[in-house]
């Protein structure tokens, strides 16, 4: 898959140095041809000014800033804009990094403005992640209006695509990585369960590991109440999706040597192997 930024030379390897004036310059000539909008020139200079001294995080809300600050109008119709730098879904799981990496400053600017504008924003995160990720970009909006968010990730967990499915779990996790905390989350988990069940049975890895994830976070939290979703899942039909989604998700207390997690893992260990003897 070829996008206008793969011939970017990463020397390092490090995440940060694909975010270079070489990559402004390609950034540039996407979204401001013939200098339609801003002076791509001083664009560019503004960036490469202060990014040696920067880590990744902070390289990627410099051009987010750069962008708000360069593009005409209004939060709404500068995401118009944006729509520029969209290239092909993937297609596959992979991907976020080698093909999508280029898009992680647009996320940063709807992370840091999308409350302007929550409509527009939840519809350019349904695109961007079918390309790169939504789950950094959801949290600020998840802040902002737990209800609508909410209600928008259970429309998002019965989606045909996968990704999209992947951001109703991942961007409700409680401790992602690299992710802003949505507070709602950590004082009352339970609120997003209805997903979980939903996607708990997923036919995609993707999904189910997001799924995993997010219940090994929720673990965290609120441990009584993970063990009584997951006893509700084993009293319910048991599917090898769903018995490796509760594997997965407890391995840590596990590793930890918890006798609850431990008696937990034997009884989902005998079931699978019941379940390959049928």
């Amino acid at each position: 898959m070829k996008t206008p930024f793969s011939n970017l030379k990463n020397k390092t390897g490090k995440h940060k140095d694909w975010y270079t004036p070489d990559f402004t310059q390609i950034l540039c000539s996407l979204i401001n041809p013939n200098n339609k909008y801003f002076d791509s020139k001083l664009f560019i200079k503004k960036f490469k000014i202060k990014h040696t001294q920067l880590e990744l995080k902070d390289r990627i809300k410099l051009i987010a800033a750069l962008l708000n600050d360069s593009l005409p109008g209004s939060y709404s119709e500068k995401l118009k804009i944006l729509e520029a730098t969209l290239g092909e879904p993937l297609l596959a799981e992979e991907g976020m990094f080698t093909y999508g990496f280029y898009l992680y400053p647009v996320s940063q600017f709807i992370e840091l403005y999308g409350t302007d504008d929550l409509t527009a924003s939840f519809d350019y995160i349904e695109q961007l992640t079918m390309r790169f990720t939504g789950e950094w970009a959801i949290r600020s909006l998840a802040n902002f209006d737990e209800k609508l968010t909410l209600k928008k990730m259970k429309e998002w967990s019965k989606h045909e695509n996968f990704h999209i499915r992947r951001l109703s779990s991942e961007g409700l996790r409680a401790k992602l990585p690299w992710g802003t905390s949505i507070k709602w989350i950590n004082k009352n988990p339970e609120k997003s369960l209805p997903i979980y069940n939903k996607l708990r049975n997923d036919k995609v890895l993707y999904v189910r590991r997001s799924v995993a994830n997010s219940m090994g976070d929720m673990i965290k939290l609120n441990e009584e109440l993970v063990l009584d979703t997951f006893q509700n899942w084993l009293n319910k039909k048991q599917t090898k999706e769903n018995l490796w989604v509760i594997k997965h998700a407890i391995r840590t207390p596990v590793k930890k040597k918890s006798p609850i997690f431990i008696k937990l893992k034997n009884e989902i260990e005998f079931l699978s192997n019941k379940q390959s003897k049928q």
